[in-house]
């Protein structure tokens, strides 16, 4: 899930940026979720308690808390320096304070629809959204782990257990929405209960996989021969070869 910030004291073009995004949505397998906000005050209190963004639409002319000193505080005082900036203004000028900031792009008024697409596909590359890292949520904090730490995913009931390199953690979700967003990570669904890491897969039996923690887990009789044929392809790229 890729996480946007929309933050303008003019709520039409709050609207404007939200549409857009939701639009673009649609041409995307990637689930954009966000959150909007009419003063940086807002928007700041929201993040001092353990939310994050990858992407802010910030304007630059907001009362009271301007969005320079949004920015600063947020890489300063937070000390986020992974979420990607983007300031949005009616001027056409750009403030030597900006730099400081370090944003990633310049948003002209009137929005132009073309130009966010563009943003939010480059914070997307930016941040590793496209091939880097899992999101998921435990009451209302969203946390990410890199793909490569995680060993496999587990279903248990309503919730989902992910086992990493770091421990194991619950959350709620479904099995099958973990494995549309990871599956292009070269993760296999080898049991309805099971997401394994192709990566951290120790010994590949036709009937189980050995995982680098040392668990074995099984391969459902149902989906060996699917997981056969990607294993093979995997196995064309030289990424393994059977036990």
């Amino acid at each position: 899930m890729f996480q946007i910030a929309i933050c303008d004291d003019e709520q039409l073009i709050c609207s404007q940026i939200e549409d857009i995004i939701l639009d673009y949505q649609k041409l995307i397998n990637e689930k954009i979720e966000i959150e909007i906000f009419y003063s940086g005050e807002e928007l700041y209190r929201y993040m001092e308690k353990g939310h994050y963004f990858d992407l802010i639409f910030l304007d630059i002319e907001l009362k009271e808390i301007n969005g320079v000193k949004v920015g600063r505080k947020i890489r300063e005082e937070m000390d986020d320096q992974t979420v990607q900036i983007v300031y949005v203004s009616g001027r056409d000028s750009y403030y030597r304070d900006l730099f400081e900031v370090r944003p990633m792009h310049f948003l002209s008024k009137p929005i132009d629809r073309d130009k966010v697409i563009k943003d939010i596909e480059l914070a997307m590359k930016l941040t590793d959204k496209l091939d880097g890292t899992f999101n998921y949520k435990k009451g209302h904090i969203y946390y990410k782990i890199p793909f490569k730490n995680i060993i496999y995913f587990e279903s248990l009931g309503r919730e989902i257990k992910m086992v990493s390199t770091q421990g194991e953690e619950l959350f709620y979700g479904k099995l099958k929405d973990v494995y549309h967003e990871v599956a292009k990570h070269h993760f296999l669904y080898i049991h309805k209960s099971y997401i394994v890491n192709y990566a951290h897969v120790t010994i590949f039996k036709y009937d189980e996989v050995t995982m680098s923690n040392t668990i074995c887990l099984p391969i459902s009789q149902s989906r060996r021969t699917a997981i056969r044929e990607l294993q093979l392809e995997f196995e064309k790229s030289g990424l393994y070869q059977w036990a």
